[in-house]
Order: C-alpha cells, then sequence, then structure tokens
C-alpha cells in the first residue's frame, strides 16, 4: 500500500516551552506519513508559526528564522524515508509507516548499536552487511554490500575515516558511477547517502561532511525509465525457436514460457515455488514484494511446463517445482544468492533468444513482464483485470507499464488521422 508523505505544522498543539529550534507560541513542524488513511509522524525539532508556513508547498517560508537549517532538515529526513522506501522495494518486500518511523527514530534496534561503530567506512558497511544477515535480512545486507564493492574500488580497497574523506572523494565516487544508467546512479548515491547518515547518527562524523554537498547527481528525482516491453510478434516468433533440450538456453526457455502464462509472475517468485502449491492445475503462493496471497488457476501452457519440469534431468531436493533452490541453500540469504545468480544466467539467455529473432532492445525478466501487460492491454482487456493479474496494489503502478504505448501503434493512429 503507497505511502503519502508531506511536511507538515502541527497546528493541533503549542509550543509551551522554549527549547533548541522551538519557539513559544509556535507549532511543531512534522513530517506526516499516512497509509490506509492512518498517519504517523516524525518530528522535525524545529517550530514555525502559521505566518511563516508555507502550506501548499509544505517547507517554510524565506522569513522563517531557521528558513535554510529547517529547510536542510526536511529534506534530510525525507531522503531518509525515501531510502528506506527503495530498499525495501529492491527487496521484494513492503514496509509501513509505522517501520519507517521506527527506523528512523530509533525504536527499532539500530545495527550500529548492536555491534559498534567503527569509524572506518568499508569496516563501518561490513557491520552492517553482518548485522542484516544475522537477522536473516538479506535484501538490506545486498543493497550495504553492493554500495561497499563500489566504495572499495574508489579507495583502491584501502580503508579511510568518514573524517578523512574530502570533497575529492565524493567528486571521484560520483565519476566512477557516471558511466551506469540514471537509475543505478540513483540507488548507489541513496545507499551511498544512506551510510553517512548513519554514520553522522551514530557521531562518526558531522553533518556538515554529508556528500550530498559535493556531488551533482540529484539522486531522489524521478526517472522515467526506458521502453521495455517486447512486440507480441516478436514475442511470438521467440516461443517458436526449437531449442536443445540438453542446454541452459532450453531451461530457460521454459522459464520464459511459465512466467508469461502464470500471469507475469515475478522471477523472484517463482524460484521459490514448491510442488505442493501446484493443486489441480491451479498455483497457490505467496509474493514476495507485497505479501499478498494469490491463488489462481495456471493457462495450460502453464501447467505444460510444470509436467516437463517433473521429468526434467534436474530436480530440487528441496521440493521446489523448479531446480534451482536446494537443501544446502538453508538461509535467507542463500537463497537470495541463488536466485541472484539464476536470474542473471536467465536475462543472459533471454537477451541472446531475443536477438536471435530481431529484437534489437534489451530484453530481460521485467521486460517479460512488462510484455505480458501490454500484450493484453493491446488486446483491449480492462486495465482493473491486468492489475489483478500482475498484482499491483493500485492501478497507477499498472499505468507505469502501459505507460510506453508502441510507436507503431501511434505511428498507425496518425496516418489514419492524417490521411
Amino acid at each position: 500500500m503507497e505511502i503519502a508523505i508531506k511536511p507538515i505544522l502541527w497546528t493541533y498543539r503549542e509550543i509551551l516551552e522554549t527549547e533548541k529550534n522551538y519557539i513559544i507560541g509556535e507549532h511543531e513542524v512534522r513530517i506526516r506519513l499516512t497509509q490506509n488513511r492512518i498517519s504517523k509522524y516524525i518530528t522535525t525539532g524545529y517550530s514555525s508559526s502559521v505566518k511563516n508556513w508555507d502550506a501548499k508547498t509544505g517547507y517554510p517560508k524565506s522569513s522563517h528564522p531557521h528558513h535554510i537549517e529547517l529547510i536542510s532538515r526536511i529534506k534530510k529526513i525525507l531522503d531518509d524515508i525515501d531510502f528506506e522506501i527503495k530498499s525495501a522495494e529492491k527487496m521484494g518486500r513492503p514496509i509501513t509507516h509505522v517501520e519507517i518511523k521506527a527506523r528512523l527514530t530509533s525504536q527499532s534496534t539500530q545495527p550500529a548499536a548492536a555491534i559498534g561503530k567503527p569509524n572506518k567506512i568499508l569496516a563501518y558497511i561490513k557491520h552492517l552487511v553482518d548485522y542484516y544477515d544475522s537477522v536473516d535480512n538479506p535484501g538490506y545486507a545486498n543493497v550495504f554490500y553492493n554500495g561497499r564493492l563500489t566504495i572499495k574500488k574508489l579507495l583502491k580497497g584501502k580503508d579511510k575515516m568518514f573524517v578523512a574523506f574530502t570533497k575529492a572523494d565524493h567528486e571521484a565516487y560520483e565519476k566512477q558511477i557516471s558511466g551506469t544508467s540514471e537509475s543505478t546512479q540513483s540507488h548507489y548515491l541513496r545507499t551511498y547517502y544512506r551510510i553517512w547518515n548513519l554514520a553522522i547518527k551514530d557521531g562518526l562524523v558531522t553533518v556538515n561532511h554529508h556528500p550530498k554537498s559535493f556531488i551533482n547527481f540529484k539522486a531522489y528525482k524521478r526517472i522515467r525509465t526506458k521502453k521495455r516491453s517486447i512486440k507480441s510478434d516478436y514475442w511470438e516468433r521467440i516461443m517458436k525457436l526449437k531449442l536443445a533440450k540438453d542446454t541452459r538456453m532450453y531451461r530457460s526457455h521454459l522459464l520464459m514460457q511459465f512466467m508469461y502464462y502464470s500471469r507475469g509472475m515475478n522471477f523472484n517468485d517463482m524460484l521459490k515455488l514448491k510442488k505442493e502449491q501446484f493443486v489441480n492445475d491451479g498455483i497457490q503462493y505467496r509474493r514476495s514484494k507485497n505479501k499478498r496471497q494469490y491463488d489462481f488457476e495456471l493457462h495450460p501452457k502453464a501447467v505444460d511446463v510444470i509436467n516437463t519440469f517433473e521429468i526434467y534431468f534436474e530436480q530440487s531436493d528441496a521440493g521446489y517445482i523448479f531446480p534451482f533452490i536446494m537443501t544446502e541453500h538453508n538461509t535467507a540469504r542463500k537463497i537470495d544468492t541463488r536466485i541472484d545468480s539464476a536470474l542473471k544466467d536467465f536475462n543472459e539467455d533471454s537477451q541472446a533468444m531475443a536477438e536471435a529473432v530481431g529484437w534489437k532492445k534489451r530484453f530481460t525478466s521485467n521486460a517479460l513482464r512488462h510484455g505480458f501487460a501490454s500484450h493484453l492491454n493491446e488486446k483491449n482487456v480492462d486495465i482493473k483485470i491486468i492489475q489483478d493479474a500482475l498484482g499491483h496494489e493500485t492501478q497507477i503502478q499498472t499505468r507505469v507499464y502501459l505507460d510506453d504505448i508502441d510507436d507503431s501503434v501511434i505511428a498507425k493512429a496518425i496516418r489514419e488521422a492524417l490521411k
């Protein structure tokens, strides 16, 4: 469920005692998080009068005595909230406003408090990774682990104290990741900023050292992704490919069919399916991302794929339908790592198959899921049905999948309109 976030002036109560950044007679400035019509609030530690507050923008007016400091504080909290949401999305799990507030106000166990506070950045990140591994949270562990790799490359393997970082170091980090896509740069920088936010919170370095003052790229801007759907005629060509049965490509082709004909199922969810979840030609499972329970009849072609894997020469010894997760993968981190490895192979094979039929654009598991939605849309299937099939909470999410109309459809409409 989506979380609405807005800085507000808490006018229900006046400040009665003078404290740091509070003025008697004013009101607290808070960040409001609303989910399922229930609101939670995070205080900024500042107050404002109604006169000095712009309710429309959610920021203080320039007449506010702490105008710059308060804006900076609001933006920091918003950045921290965004990091928690983005990290949860990457893990494929939902997050509540209650959990976000707990994380940002130290009401939940914090890794630094549990493990210690090393003052060198690589050691500090390793402790974060170890902590999240210890509480069986591989998603967060992987976020920080991958971020650590980029920083280790920057430092050429040598650790460095937070306070020793300079403007040149931060600029070098931005330059190092600049060759990646905008979304990848945004992901790395959000993680980079989060590490510094935690270090500042733990007293290892001051806010003046935060890298966002020295980096030009806007890590939190809305980035429009490129078209990811594959045209239906190219998809049909891929389905007609004849592949040798003893190859990895053949196995990927089967997985591709199952994903598509099981309502665009997420790759992660597919590999976690167990044999007992396949009942009477239907599938029952809980989606990793939103934790919703699904129980639906499978398309006959998806059933055929499962039947093929029942006699496949490779089998899971842990009861999974597809032969990837084994008994040796006995922790959440090991399962997550195994799925990441399988996804890499699958995406390589998918790209090769797409190129074999003449599709020149990138083709991955995400493109396949987008394709499923787009092909239904082309057949004039109601968006509510597509939304339910994809497991989206709102139609806004579904419209992201359908936002980029196939250019050939646009060209045809223009030709017919301008005869």
